[in-house]
C-alpha cells in the first residue's frame, strides 16, 4: 500500500477528518435507522421475523465477504480512487434498497450495499493514519469514532420519525446527502497512488473463504425456518462451509502468496484484537437488533418512541469515546477496555431484569450506562490492534478487524433472533400450562385480552435471557486483553503544517 501523502494545510486536514467521518457515518445510520424499521418493514413486505433480520444479516455478511479483497484492490487502484468508489456505490445501492417492491429485493440490494460499504471503516482508519502521528492516534480514532457513533444518536429518532412521516423506504433514501457531501470532500483532499508493485491477490483463498462464511451465514438464518439438520439445505450449507473453511486454512498454510500478508498473523495486538472484535460485534449489534423490537412489541411505543428511546445509548458512546480521546493517552488502554466491558456487561444484564412496563427514565438510564461501555471498548480496541503495526500493513489490519466484528455481528443476530423465537415459544406454553384458563368457557373478550398478555409476556423473558447472555460475553474478552503488548506513545503534540 502506498501512503495517501501528507496534506497540505491544517484547513484541507480538517475538510479530510470531516469528510472521513462523514464517510463512516453512512454505515451507522444505515444500520440503526434500519433496526427502528424492521418492525414496520416486516408488516409492511409481509416477511417473518427471520426474514426482516436477513436485511442486517445481508449487508453485514456481504461486508464479510467483500473486506478479504480490500487491500488488494486499493493497491491496484489507490487509496483516493478505492475511498470514492466505495462511497458512490454505497450511495447507488442505497437507493435500490428504497425501490425494493419485495423483501427478496431489498436483501439483495442490502447485500449489494454491504459490498460496497465493506470498506468504509477500513479505508477511513487508513486515510486518517496517513496524516496522524502515532502518539495522536487514540485522538485520531476517537473522532474516527464520532462518525461511527453519531449514527446511534441520530440514527434511531430520525428512522422512526421518517419511518412514521414517509414510510420505512425514506430511511435507505437518507444516506444520499452524506454521500455527496463525503464524496465532494474526499474528491478534493484525498491523495493515495495505486503501488507500483502490488503484491499478487490470492485468488483461490478469496474463493475459500467466501464459501466458508456464506454458506455457513445462510445455514445460521435459515435454520430456524428450516428446522435445522432436518432440512436436506442446512446439511449441505454447513458442509460446504466447513468443507472450504478447512480448505482455506490448508491453503493459506502452504501458498507462497497467500490472501493476507504472512506478517499479520505475527502480530501478537493484532491478532488479539481479531479475536476480540469477534465477540464484540456480537453484543453490540444484538442489543440494536432487540432493543427497538423489546420496546415496540412488548413495551408499545411507537415507532417514533422507540427511536428517541433508543437514542441514549448513542449519546453514551459518544461521551465514552470523548473521554478516551482527552486522556487515552495518559492512560494504558488495557485498563480502559477493561473498565468499558464491565460497565457495558452490567448494562446488558439490567435489562434481563426489564419488566413489560419498565418506565422511560429506567430504559434511558441503562442504554447511557450500555453506550459508554461501548465508547470505552472501541477506541482502546483499535489503538491496540494498530499499535504495532507496520504502516503498509494498515489496510489489511483495519479490513481484518471490521471482518472480525461484522461476522460476529452477523452471528450473533442469526442466533438472538432464533434464540429468542424458541424462547418466547416456550415461555407461552409454560404460561399457558400454570394459568389454568379454561378457554372453552371463557369470554371471547377475555381470551383476546389473554392471548395478547401471553405473548407479551413471553417476549419479556425471551429478550431478558438473551441479554444475560449478551452479558457474558463482555467478561469473557475482559481477561485476554492483558495478554496484548502495552502502546507507548509520548504525550501528544500540534501537528505542524508541511
Amino acid at each position: 500500500m502506498t501512503d495517501a501523502g501528507l496534506i497540505a494545510d491544517r484547513s484541507q486536514r480538517i475538510v479530510l477528518t470531516v469528510s472521513t467521518m462523514l464517510a463512516i457515518l453512512l454505515y451507522a445510520i444505515d444500520m440503526t435507522v434500519a433496526n427502528v424499521a424492521l418492525p414496520v418493514l416486516q408488516g409492511n413486505l409481509s416477511a417473518t421475523r427471520e426474514q426482516a433480520a436477513w436485511v442486517l444479516t445481508s449487508y453485514l455478511i456481504a461486508s464479510a465477504s467483500a473486506l478479504p479483497a480490500l487491500a488488494a484492490v486499493e493497491a491496484r487502484l489507490g487509496l483516493r480512487r478505492t475511498f470514492l468508489f466505495a462511497i458512490v456505490g454505497f450511495g447507488v445501492s442505497s437507493v435500490l434498497c428504497g425501490l425494493a417492491p419485495n423483501i427478496e429485493s431489498l436483501v439483495l440490494a442490502r447485500f449489494v450495499q454491504g459490498l460496497c460499504g465493506a470498506g468504509l471503516l477500513p479505508l477511513g482508519q487508513t486515510a486518517l493514519q496517513t496524516v496522524y502521528p502515532p502518539q495522536m492516534l487514540s485522538r485520531a480514532f476517537a473522532m474516527l469514532g464520532m462518525g461511527v457513533m453519531v449514527g446511534p444518536i441520530l440514527g434511531p429518532s430520525l428512522g422512526g420519525w421518517l419511518t412514521d412521516e414517509y414510510g420505512w423506504r425514506s430511511v435507505f433514501y437518507i444516506n444520499v446527502p452524506f454521500v455527496l457531501l463525503a464524496l465532494t470532500g474526499l474528491s478534493l483532499t484525498l491523495r493515495g497512488a495505486a503501488d507500483s508493485a502490488p503484491r499478487r491477490f490470492d485468488r483461490l483463498g478469496f474463493i475459500l473463504l467466501v464459501l466458508t462464511i456464506v454458506p455457513l451465514q445462510l445455514a445460521l438464518d435459515r435454520g430456524q425456518q428450516l428446522d435445522w439438520f432436518d432440512s436436506a439445505e442446512i446439511i449441505i450449507e454447513c458442509g460446504i462451509g466447513l468443507l472450504a473453511g478447512w480448505m482455506f486454512v490448508v491453503h493459506m498454510r502452504t501458498t507462497d502468496r497467500p490472501l493476507f500478508s504472512p506478517a499479520l498473523a505475527e502480530n501478537q495486538n493484532l491478532m488479539i484484537a481479531i479475536a476480540m472484535s469477534l465477540l464484540v460485534g456480537w453484543p453490540f449489534m444484538g442489543a440494536m437488533v432487540m432493543l427497538p423490537q423489546f420496546l415496540q412489541e412488548v413495551q408499545g411505543y411507537p415507532v417514533v418512541s422507540a427511536g428517541l428511546l433508543l437514542a441514549p445509548r448513542g449519546l453514551g458512546i459518544m461521551i465514552g469515546m470523548l473521554l478516551v480521546s482527552r486522556v487515552g493517552w495518559r492512560i494504558d488502554p488495557r485498563m480502559i477496555f477493561s473498565v468499558g466491558c464491565v460497565a457495558l456487561s452490567s448494562g446488558l444484564f439490567a435489562f434481563s431484569f426489564a419488566p413489560s412496563d419498565a418506565p422511560a427514565w429506567w430504559l434511558t438510564t441503562w442504554l447511557l450506562w450500555q453506550g459508554f461501555g461501548l465508547g470505552l471498548v472501541f477506541v482502546p480496541l483499535n489503538t491496540i490492534g494498530f499499535a504495532t503495526l507496520a504502516p503498509r500493513l494498515r489496510t489489511e489490519g483495519a479490513a481484518l478487524l471490521t471482518l472480525a466484528r461484522n461476522l460476529g455481528s452477523s452471528v450473533g443476530i442469526a442466533v438472538l433472533v432464533s434464540r429468542v423465537t424458541d424462547d418466547a415459544a416456550a415461555s407461552a406454553q409454560r404460561l399457558l400450562e400454570t394459568a389454568h384458563l379454561d378457554l372453552s368457557v371463557a369470554d371471547p373478550s377475555l381470551i383476546a385480552w389473554f392471548g395478547n398478555e401471553l405473548r407479551r409476556e413471553s417476549l419479556v423473558l425471551a429478550y431478558a435471557n438473551q441479554h444475560v447472555l449478551l452479558c457474558v460475553l463482555p467478561l469473557v474478552i475482559l481477561p485476554v486483553v492483558w495478554l496484548t503488548s502495552r502502546p507507548r506513545f509520548a504525550a501528544p503534540a500540534p501537528i505542524t503544517e508541511t
